[in-house]
């Protein structure tokens, strides 16, 4: 056969090389895919494979699955996001001021506005062994008492002085206390001091009381000898109540009954105010007569 009639003559070969040179170029494509889908089979596989020797459940989860329960997550690296729940704290306690508390004012102290004082007591040492004396009846003290309920309402202060002076008066309990302490209410008691009566009244008082508020009482009489102490307490709490600025001796400070008792035993010349408590130096007769006025007496 020549050259010529494989081209002219043979249609049908020609045009069946035609064909079979065209197949492969038309294959090509697919093959391609297949490969691609079958290396991602083989990736899936392995994935699944990793994920079963890690002793995980190989089914995926949506992005808004359950967790894992305590018992199957594994350790964290990272720290886990702690859920704190809003309650409603206590209110905070007020912080401590840094600035100190101020101490209580000083109590002012105003001069004296009198100037001559009772006589202080005699410095007279008892003998030892001294005893007192009895000199006449011992009034009952239901009479005594009278007396003391007598001298507690008494205006020892004249009309030449002011309205609050005037209205001083000795509570009564304070003459009970005191005349329990001095004498146990004993009207005719001498002691060896030289105090005499229920009051203990010292001869040198007795004398000056008498000039200084123009009486005459007498201190061997009973009802004088109450008088005359009540007088003196009633001195006592105008001198220092004009100095502490009040004459209530019965009110929420001590200070003027303490000074008040502390004079009637002492003197008034020993008792400083302005030294607070160390300005009194006789605190148990005080405290003893404080006492008294609280318990003292019932039975009299």
């Amino acid at each position: 056969m020549g050259y010529g009639s494989f081209y002219e003559d043979d249609d049908t070969a020609e045009q069946r090389w035609g064909i079979e040179e065209d197949a492969p170029r038309r294959r090509r494509p697919g093959m391609i895919f297949l490969l691609g889908a079958l290396v991602v089979v083989v990736l899936i596989a392995l994935g699944g494979l990793a994920v079963l020797a890690k002793g995980q459940d190989p089914k995926p989860t949506s992005a808004a699955g359950s967790r894992p329960s305590p018992t199957e997550a594994e350790p964290s690296a990272e720290p886990s996001e702690v859920v704190v729940v809003a309650t409603s704290a206590p209110p905070p306690s007020p912080t401590p001021s840094a600035t100190p508390s101020k101490a209580a004012p000083k109590k002012s102290i105003a001069p004296p506005k009198q100037t001559a004082l009772p006589p202080p007591p005699p410095k007279v040492s008892t003998k030892p062994g001294c005893q007192p004396t009895y000199k006449g009846t011992q009034l009952p003290k239901s009479t005594v008492r009278e007396y003391l309920d007598a001298a507690s309402v008494k205006q020892f202060w004249g009309s030449n002085t002011s309205a609050e002076v005037q209205a001083i008066r000795v509570p009564k309990r304070l003459l009970y206390g005191v005349a329990d302490q001095e004498s146990g209410w004993q009207s005719n008691i001498y002691a060896c001091d030289k105090g005499v009566g229920v009051m203990q009244v010292m001869p040198d008082t007795e004398t000056w009381m008498n000039q200084r508020f123009g009486t005459s009482w007498q201190i061997d009489t009973p009802k004088d000898n109450v008088m005359l102490g009540g007088q003196y307490l009633a001195w006592a709490i105008r001198y220092f109540g004009e100095q502490l600025g009040t004459f209530d001796i019965m009110g929420a400070d001590p200070a003027l009954l303490n000074a008040v008792i502390s004079a009637y035993n002492n003197g008034a010349g020993a008792v400083d105010l302005t030294k607070g408590d160390a300005g009194i130096t006789n605190w148990n007769y005080v405290n003893n007569v404080k006492a008294l006025m609280g318990r003292c007496c019932n039975d009299y």
